[in-house]
Formats: C-alpha cells, structure tokens, sequence
C-alpha cells in the first residue's frame, strides 16, 4: 500500500493524478530490481521532507525515529547509504538525487529492504531512472517551470491534438526572440516492447522517455508528450543549434533501461523543423516534422532528419493524386493502349503488351509509373487491375488468333484468394483463348517463393495460360528462378538491354539466354529503341524484342497486324 505524505506523515495528497503516478513509479521499484519499500523525500527546505512512501518503507522505521537524516549523494549516481540514522530496521538502503531543472538536487529518492543485498549496476540505473521522474510529485517542485508548460502531461494524461496545437503555439511564441526549431521525436519499435513486456512497461518506458527528453532538453525548451509514443520539443536555436539538440536527444533515449528484468536498448528516430517561420500554424509544423521523421525511419531509424520543403511537397502531391485515383475509374480516366513485341525468328508481331494510361483531368496523360506506386499503397490497384484484365481480354479477343496478350499482374492483384477465379471469369467474359493470354509478373511475387505462389502458377498453367517473369535481372531476380518457378518467358530488363555494347552485360546477358533455351523459355529483350539496339539483341540470341523500335503504343492496333517491323534473322 502507497502513502501520499505532505508535511505530516498522516495528511493525503489532494493530487489523485499525482497519487497514480507515485503508485505506478514505486510499483516499477517494486518490479525490477525488486524493492517494494521505497520513500521520496523533499531536501529543498531546511530538513528533508518525506512526500511519498510505501508501506513496506514505512513498516521498517522505527516508531521513536526522529526527522530524517537523508546523506544526500555527491553525484547523479545513486549510492548506498546507513540506514541506521534513516531510522530503518533494515540491513540495506541506497538512495538517488531528484534532479532539478538547473541540475541541482531537489529531492531523493530512498529504498530499502530488510535483507542484506548489493548496489549492482542494474539495479543503480534502475534507481536512477525512477529518481529522474520522481521531481513532478514535489509539491510546488521547481522541475515544473512556467516556462515549460506542457511537461507535466508526460505523465498525465495525452493531449488532444488540438489542446497540443495552442501549447505548441504558446511555446512557439515565447521563444519568438530569435531562431527556433520543433521536433517530433518518435521511439523505434516501441509496439515491441508493449506486446513483449506488457502495457505497464511500456508506460513506464515512455515516462523515463520524457524525464530524459526534458533534462536533455533543459529548462529553456518545451516538451509535449503528443499520441502514442510521440514527444514534441520546441527549443530557441538555429539549425546547427537544432541539430545539436537532436543528437543529444538520441543519445539520452538510447541510454540503457531496465524494464521487468530485461535490459532494453531504446532509440529513436526524430524529425525536425528549424528555423520555423512567424505566424505558421502549428499544425503545419507537425505536419513537416512527420515527413522530415519518416525520412528519418527510411534512412534506418536512431537518427534525425531536417525537414525539406520538397519533400514535404511531393509527400502533398502523392496525397492528392491517391485521392484523385480512387475516382478515376468511375470516371472513365483509365484507358488502354498496346505495345507490340515481335518474334526475331520471322520479324512479325507476335502480341502486344497491355499499358495503362490515365487522363488526368488537370495533370494530363499519365504513365503508370506516375500512379502505380499511389494505387499499390492505397489498394486501388485492386479494381484497377480487374478492369485491366476484363477490357484488355475483351479487345483482344477480336484480333488474328495467332497474336498473344499480355497483361501486367501486380502483387497484390495475385495474391488475393479470388485471384483464379477473377482470371477464370474474364476469360469466360471475353471468350478468348486461354493459351493467348500471358500473365506478367515481377519479382515482388516471386519474393514469396512459398507453395502458394507455385500453387497458383500450376494453376494458371494447366488453364493453358502463359506466364512472364518481368523486369528479370533486377532486384531479387536470379538465374535459379529459371530452374524453380514455372514460367513461359523472362523479359530481360531494358537496363541490362541497353547495355549490350559492355562486353561484361554481354556475356551475362548470353549465360541467361543459354539457361533460359535449355528450358524453352522465350527471352524477351525489353526497352529496344533503335535499329541498331535491335541488330545487337537480334546477335545475342533473344527471341523476341519489344521497344519504341518495334512499336509504339497504340490504342487500336489493328494497323499492325499484318505488318513485319524486323527482318529475321540471317
């Protein structure tokens, strides 16, 4: 059981948020390194004056014992102290400074227990820790400065965002004198230590979080504790000055904690806004610090990022143009155009490759590199993948028998449960051919190299339909998949294509036609966008070629069903 003390040892405390705390800080003491009896005592005044006790520490003094004669420790680091003159009826008793916002002492923090026991370096960073969050409960503690409004929330409770907003502002404009900076500070992973550790450890995690984010900070800067495990610091400085203070951040989360008996290794990641602005809204500014802080998450976390107006502007057109899409189809700004691909054998068409196009209203007409990206995130590719299945089949079922479609299959398109039975249906739908569709896929598929991934590309076959392995030579790609996954054809990429000069892609270049014909896979040279590029792949074996060279893209390619575009080969 707590004991609430301030002045006598028998009045309650009237803070009820204060009490929780105090609960929940000696109950960390009580977890890990195990010390159920524990006091917090206030050394501002002219003898110390306990505010907070356990009844554990309560029960070891001894009824005749006088005012408390508190050694108050030389450093930062806790020590072991007599717990004779504490008056305790114990064999072992340590105590740790409460800090203060000037770096003085203003309180300590006093364990016990009656057993005899040794000060290890756990348990002294433990003690530590809980000493560095205990200078909230003094009353009227200086650690709580005007100047600081909104630390206290770090162990309250979380500020709506726009209660966050107007305290973000008033620090903002108190700091109006010179240079300025905010940042959003965001602890890496910190999910993993909820799910492995439990919710209390977490909360404890995040309230040793922010004592160390405001003693970094100093008593000059502001601190919010925002949603999740997100802080917001707003400090007087100019960039370098910002930066400095970022690093310093990182260093004192990365500090190690010990949290139910596991030493954690925490960090961070930080965005970052110097030099902020007059008069611009705070959450403008929250908004720039998140960009610069998923910059930072990309770049490998436990770092901070600057934040770049760039990218924050092609984070707003990626939005909007996300936005844009989910209604394009509805719309009818989606359409279709066709690339031929030739047979070098003979220098005729052999099909053509399906190519989204989007005519965006404002934006013009759209590759799909421009949105493909957009539609993946959101899902959308989803009913745009359909709509291009259904449609291509639809017009390709009118063309000579002997020309072959292709279609591009994103990720997320084939590994959906009714991915079979959406191709099944626009086959039936179109009426066309099952051996005249080539299904395109990517290496993203093939990653998941899993029974399921094979399971449905069996399936397709035994339908007859034909399967490409796109973009090959790139990324994850390897010569093995030649040998594992079924497939009709690889589709060399034009990188490698385009530099079929270099005697070293060259020679690559000819080992993976060599595999590929032993298994009679058709090789496709992709991006062949001159005559002479055509000559070269036609000399190194591909068996087909697809580029500006054998065709542009067309909406209606009926001019090119009977023309040849490639001599055959000598």
């Amino acid at each position: 059981m707590l004991r609430q003390l301030s002045g006598g040892a028998g009045t309650r405390m009237r803070d009820r948020r204060g009490e929780r705390f105090s609960s929940a800080l000696f109950r960390m003491l009580a977890g890990h390194p195990g010390f159920a009896a524990a006091a917090l005592l206030d050394l501002r005044g002219s003898a110390p004056r306990l505010v907070a006790a356990t009844a554990d520490l309560l029960a070891l003094r001894r009824h005749d014992a006088g005012d408390w004669a508190v050694p108050t420790p030389a450093g930062p680091a806790p020590v072991r102290v007599d717990p004779t003159p504490l008056g305790l009826e114990a064999r072992f008793a340590a105590a740790a400074t409460v800090p203060g916002p000037d770096g003085g002492t203003v309180g300590c923090l006093l364990v016990a227990d009656p057993r005899e026991r040794r000060l290890t370096p756990v348990t002294a960073r433990a003690l530590a820790d809980a000493a560095e969050l205990a200078a909230p409960l003094l009353p009227s503690a200086t650690s709580r400065p005007a100047s600081t409004e909104g630390a206290a929330t770090l162990h309250g409770a979380v500020r709506s965002r726009a209660a966050a907003e107007r305290l973000i502002a008033a620090a903002l404009r108190r700091q109006s004198a010179g240079p300025v900076g905010l940042m959003v500070v965001d602890l890496d992973r910190f999910r993993s230590v909820n799910t492995a550790l439990g919710s209390s450890a977490g909360d404890a995690l995040l309230a040793v979080t922010g004592a160390r984010l405001q003693a970094a900070i100093g008593p000059g800067g502001f601190l919010l504790r925002l949603e999740g495990d997100r802080f917001v610091v707003v400090a007087a400085g100019d960039q370098r000055a910002q930066a400095a203070l970022a690093q310093r951040l990182l260093t004192a989360v990365s500090q190690p904690l010990v949290l139910n008996g596991r030493t954690l290794a925490i960090q961070a990641s930080i965005g970052v806004v110097a030099g902020v602005a007059a008069g611009v809204p705070p959450s403008d500014l929250l908004v720039h610090a998140d960009a610069a802080l998923r910059q930072a998450k990309a770049d490998g976390r436990d770092r901070f990022a600057l934040h770049e107006p760039a990218l924050v502007a092609a984070t707003l057109d990626g939005s909007r143009l996300e936005l844009d899409l989910a209604g394009a189809l509805r719309g009818r700004q989606m359409h279709l155009v066709y690339q031929p691909f030739v047979d070098l054998s003979d220098g005729r068409i052999a099909g053509f490759e399906t190519l989204l196009r989007w005519r965006h209203p404002l934006r013009g007409e759209l590759n799909p590199t421009a949105f493909i990206a957009a539609a993946e995130v959101s899902g959308q590719i989803l009913p745009l993948g359909d709509w291009v299945l259904k449609t291509a089949l639809a017009a390709a079922a009118a063309w000579p028998r002997r020309l072959a479609l292709a279609v591009n299959i994103s990720p997320l398109q084939f590994h959906q449960p009714n991915f079979l039975a959406g191709v099944d249906a626009a086959l039936a739908e179109s009426g066309l051919e099952p051996e005249r569709l080539e299904l395109e896929i990517t290496e993203t598929v093939l990653m998941r190299d899993n029974p399921e991934t094979t399971g449905v590309l069996h399936a397709l076959i035994d339908r007859g339909v034909r399967i490409a392995l796109d973009d090959f030579g790139t990324g994850y790609s390897a010569l093995a998949y030649l040998a594992r996954l079924p497939h009709h054809r690889i589709k060399l990429d034009k990188a490698f294509v385009q530099d079929l000069a270099n005697p070293a892609t060259r020679d690559l270049i000819r080992a993976i036609i060599t595999v590929a014909r032993a298994q009679d896979v058709a090789v496709t040279a992709e991006g062949v966008e001159s005559p002479e590029l055509l000559a070269l792949v036609r000399r190194a074996g591909f068996s087909h070629a697809q580029g500006y060279a054998t065709g542009l893209p067309v909406a209606e390619p009926d001019g090119y069903f009977a023309t040849p575009v490639a001599t055959p080969a000598e």
